[in-house]
């Protein structure tokens, strides 16, 4: 008997036409075969991602984003000048100076802004340093990495007298500086023209794609739950200690929980930033304990997620329950961002 030879090139033809045809009206092709997106090059990836237009994750179907960002600035706050974390005598894991955390810190999150930003060019970002006395060479350092992943950037100095004297505390000299730190930083932001502000502080070391992960499940979440949200990039193992009730939500790759406590790094609007201003403002003019009281205030109001497992690090000591999150190669991340 004769065999019929197959026509390739004919039905490549006819895929290439049909995925074409799909993909300008919106639709995306899924082999059920081997669970993989025709329509896309990486056919491997289990969600597919359009920056302000859709999120389609296997299987649970398409989002519609209904929240566009067109702008995202982050605001990291530098400080080199202490070996010993704030408010505790204790060294940090792997036991380096302080200015070695912090330059591993921006190399990560430079590199994350320099890959996110070849995934959507569409999207502006921007990267504000505030420094608080860092010696020249330190800042030299930074110029040199922001310089080398071609990120829009510019480092400003703090100025500590400009904020101190709104303090209603001056008994703890470092909690203020670093108060006012917060608030040059949450000021700056108030007076930019950004959708999505980062407020990140240097002792947090982000996995790749950390950026990618928190822009593209902040759409996600506030389009699904039609309300901005916070987002934290850690899971601290301290919120592990409390049996609470929880969401958890499917977000860009990750998963994600409610929680309603955590620290200073996080992703919120700027919309968030300035309806609730008397919260952040509440948190720069005193010194509670803990010290974000007014930030757990304020997550009774406005839905936080932090990620399973974490996105970020927190680089204080091994012993401390605000530090480190579980399942992490810890000294994977650190060594990569050497």
């Amino acid at each position: 008997m004769k065999k019929i030879k197959k026509n390739k090139s004919h039905s490549n033809f006819l895929k290439k036409w049909l995925i074409k045809i799909n993909r300008k009206l919106g639709f995306e092709l899924i082999d059920q075969n081997n669970l993989t997106f025709s329509t896309r090059e990486n056919t491997e990836e289990q969600s597919v991602t359009e920056i302000n237009k859709k999120i389609i994750t296997l299987p649970l179907g398409e989002i519609e984003i209904k929240n566009k960002v067109k702008s995202l600035l982050i605001i990291f706050r530098s400080f080199t000048n202490e070996n010993k974390l704030l408010s505790q005598n204790k060294k940090r894991i792997f036991e380096e100076e302080k200015k070695e955390y912090t330059l591993r810190s921006l190399r990560s999150i430079c590199r994350n802004i320099s890959s996110f930003n070849e995934k959507f060019d569409e999207l502006k970002t921007y990267l504000k340093i505030i420094d608080d006395k860092s010696d020249k060479s330190i800042i030299d350092q930074f110029n040199n990495i922001c310089s080398k992943e071609k990120i829009s950037y510019d480092i400003e100095k703090l100025d500590n007298e400009k904020y101190s004297e709104k303090l209603n505390f001056k008994d703890n000299p470092r909690m203020v500086s670093h108060n006012c730190h917060i608030m040059q930083s949450k000021n700056f932001a108030l007076k930019e023209d950004y959708d999505l502000i980062y407020f990140v502080e240097d002792d947090y070391i982000h996995a790749e794609n950390a950026i990618e992960e928190m822009v593209c499940s902040y759409q996600k979440f506030s389009s699904q739950t039609e309300d901005d949200i916070i987002l934290c990039p850690s899971d601290y193992p301290y919120l592990y200690q409390k049996y609470e009730n929880t969401h958890i939500l499917m977000g860009h790759k990750k998963h994600w929980r409610q929680v309603g406590e955590s620290l200073c790094t996080y992703l919120l609007s700027k919309n968030t930033l300035k309806k609730y201003w008397s919260h952040y403002e509440d948190m720069f003019l005193n010194n509670y304990d803990p010290y974000e009281k007014p930030l757990h205030d304020l997550y009774k109001k406005v839905h936080c997620f932090s990620p399973m497992p974490s996105i970020a690090i927190h680089l204080t000591n091994i012993n401390s329950i605000y530090g480190l999150s579980p399942q992490i190669d810890w000294k994977k991340l650190w060594n990569e961002n050497k």
